[in-house]
């Protein structure tokens, strides 16, 4: 197989995961009244870590006036909490509530359990080394806390 042919496959393979795994939250988003945005937005959240609103629009790829809207959804319905930075109140924070967290848990567990049943044949190690190798081809994207 050429190179060109490699990072095809390559591609092909991870946009129809993430194809799989994004129908598997539609219908939860749906259920608990939230976009697919507002809800890819809980999933990016790490539990007890406050991240910035501008660094969650830059994995979204949306500007700030889209970023308020899904905050202030999720911030209504009491699955965020925003405050400011105690040493910039510049800054606006967003963390997961405890209700945030059991959605974000589940919307996480539907989009790969369901739709990538797969995945749970791997062991620990295969597990261990598939997330290795995916956070050094994304650059580790996770957010950066504050």
């Amino acid at each position: 197989m050429s190179d060109q042919n490699l990072q095809d496959q390559l591609s092909l393979t991870l946009l129809r995961a993430s194809i799989k795994g994004k129908y598997g939250m539609v219908a939860m988003a749906e259920a608990h009244n939230i976009t697919l945005q507002q809800a890819i937005t809980l999933c990016l959240l790490e539990p007890d870590h406050g991240v910035p609103m501008r660094v969650v629009g830059e994995h979204l790829t949306c500007d700030a006036s889209t970023v308020s809207g899904v905050v202030d959804r999720l911030v209504s319905l009491k699955f965020i909490e925003r405050k400011e930075k105690d040493t910039d109140r510049r800054i606006k924070l967003i963390t997961l509530t405890e209700s945030g967290l059991r959605l974000r848990e589940a919307l996480l567990k539907v989009a790969t359990e369901k739709r990538l049943p797969a995945l749970n044949t791997l062991s620990n190690d295969e597990l261990r080394e598939f997330i290795r190798l995916i956070n050094k081809a994304t650059d580790g994207a996770s957010l950066p806390v504050a």
